[in-house]
């Protein structure tokens, strides 16, 4: 009889020691979503302070160099002098200087728009990740208020790489082939920020899904030690009934808060379009269909597999823009 007593006890023991750690896995997850959404707030926000730097400055360089270049104008039109020609071969050296600054702030600052591109993708991929665990009341308000908010600075419509033509051609002269190779090079250019927005979507993708599996994980454990009836909540959606009792959150990537006429920036929409000419039809059936599932273990595994493509596109235009920058040099030696 003692030893029954003993055994139930333990077994009851047990049971409530499991609940209990369910019911305190659930506010943890809830906090590192909140954390996960807050640090994609702050990085967004970094990198929009840090475009509006880079716009201001280059609005300062455009203005100088145009300032430097109507000096120069007034200049040529004095009469001839030593001190004229003086006045204005320095004005000339300054104007180069500041047009050299003027390109170098443009490109720096393409690149910070870029990353600002990318950031707020990875803040609406975790804002979606925290509104997939159904927060409270307040919480899902300030969440869908932050997406209103997020979704129209990512609906430009993407335009699509186009690649060069690849084969070297052998009656080209260096002028020909320099053209080519500057294509090729700002072809890379644009394929290596494609690269760098789908390594950063791949990494927030990997992390939800493990903030994913941790959360099934918990309600598994939750739901089997409590022995209480659950009634999920029953919610319409364009008519259709959602019994998931989170509003399938995670199984559809965009939130339906989503304003009408707007059209997330998403894998599904956005590989198709511009790396459509990069990378194998196969692979971006891969993303759409990934796309489509809304699981983020999937989605993430197809954002690493295009990444891959694009990197070894990038390799294959490296080296024939090498090729063809060595071919112009031979033709000029030659001649």
């Amino acid at each position: 009889m003692a030893r029954w007593v003993l055994s139930l006890t333990l077994v009851m023991g047990t049971s409530v020691a499991s609940a209990a750690s369910a019911q305190t896995a659930q506010p943890q997850l809830a906090t590192s979503l909140n954390a996960v959404v807050e640090s994609a707030e702050l990085s967004a926000k970094v990198a929009e302070r840090r475009v509006a730097q880079l716009a201001l400055y280059r609005g300062q360089l455009a203005k100088r160099y145009q300032d430097q270049l109507n000096a120069i104008d007034r200049l040529k039109k004095q009469r001839a002098s030593w001190r004229l020609d003086r006045e204005l071969r320095e004005s000339m050296s300054s104007s180069l200087e500041t047009a050299n600054q003027l390109t170098a702030s443009t490109r720096e600052l393409d690149a910070a728009r870029q990353h600002l591109v990318n950031a707020r993708r990875t803040y609406l991929i975790a804002i979606d990740g925290e509104l997939g665990t159904g927060p409270v009341p307040a919480r899902r308000q300030a969440l869908e208020r932050a997406r209103r908010a997020l979704v129209p600075q990512l609906r430009d419509v993407p335009h699509r790489i186009v690649l060069p033509d690849l084969d070297v051609d052998l009656l080209a002269d260096p002028e020909e082939l320099d053209q080519h190779a500057a294509e090729l090079r700002a072809t890379e250019g644009e394929l290596a920020r494609e690269v760098a927005g789908l390594e950063a979507q791949a990494v927030a993708l990997d992390h939800l899904a493990q903030l994913r599996k941790q959360h099934d994980r918990a309600g598994d454990l939750f739901n089997r030690d409590d022995d209480q009836p659950h009634r999920n909540t029953v919610r319409k959606t364009d008519g259709n009934e959602d019994t998931t009792g989170t509003g399938g959150q995670w199984d559809n990537p965009h939130s339906p808060s989503t304003p009408p006429g707007v059209t997330p920036i998403s894998a599904e929409n956005y590989v198709p379009i511009v790396l459509a000419d990069v990378i194998d039809a196969s692979t971006i059936s891969t993303f759409a269909a990934a796309e489509r599932s809304g699981d983020p273990a999937q989605r993430a595994a197809a954002a690493h597999k295009a990444h891959d493509a694009v990197a070894k596109r990038i390799d294959q235009v490296r080296k024939k823009r090498a090729e063809i920058e060595a071919r112009a040099r031979q033709l000029r030696a030659v001649h």
